[in-house]
């Protein structure tokens, strides 16, 4: 995986945290919270790959 691969996933987690924040239910926003990290345990991953 390339550096690109992992600003595409930190994308994705800024806009899984934006949607936290929008979230009125609070397991909504628990469960968009859980994306975001899980989408920036990707970008580590690909970035630790490539170096």
């Amino acid at each position: 995986m390339s550096e690109e691969q992992a600003d595409r996933y930190r994308t994705e987690a800024e806009k899984c945290r934006r949607l936290a924040e929008r979230a009125i239910k609070q397991p909504d926003r628990e469960a968009w919270l859980r994306l975001a990290a899980d989408w920036l345990k990707l970008a580590e991953g690909a970035s630790v790959r490539k170096g």
